[in-house]
């Protein structure tokens, strides 16, 4: 009976794991002046075990669901030396699953999200480019609004 209860309270654990980090630098146009915005993603892998175990002969409904999520710390200095930063997320860049324990798996897991670096740059590319417009209005802000004339 201590068994089964041991493998209830597992059976519904979620863990997370650091994953690789992705590194992205732009240069931003400003009325201000040109900004230099430096983008690190950092990729956080959590796992989540659901199913059950069962008896020997007996199929297992035992699976390990992952998701991969990207978070994105911006860090910009304009011309005048202020510097602005910003931390956000895109959830489930990356997911999948794996029948067995999630505990079993995480080497695999750690290298397919590994092994797909090349999204992982896209993403932190293309959540740059999001935050462009983020960062051009704190810099407004803080400089003031382009002025007609």
């Amino acid at each position: 009976m201590t068994h089964f209860i041991m493998a209830g309270l597992l059976l519904g654990a979620t863990a997370a794991a650091p994953g690789p980090t992705v590194n992205h630098s732009v240069r931003v146009d400003h009325h201000g002046g040109a900004i230099d915005a430096r983008y690190d993603g950092n990729v956080t892998v959590s796992y989540r075990q659901i199913g059950a175990a069962s008896a020997p002969g007996r199929t297992s409904t035992l699976r390990c669901r992952w998701s991969a999520d990207m978070v994105v710390d911006r860090r910009a200095r304009s011309v005048d030396g202020s510097t602005m930063t910003r931390s956000f997320t895109r959830e489930a860049v990356m997911s999948g699953q794996r029948a067995g324990w999630c505990d079993t798996h995480r080497a695999t897991i750690d290298r397919e999200v590994a092994a797909r670096m090349d999204d992982l740059h896209g993403h932190v590319r293309a959540m740059a480019a999001e935050d462009h417009d983020v960062l051009r209005g704190e810099l407004d802000r803080l400089h003031g609004p382009v002025r007609a004339g």
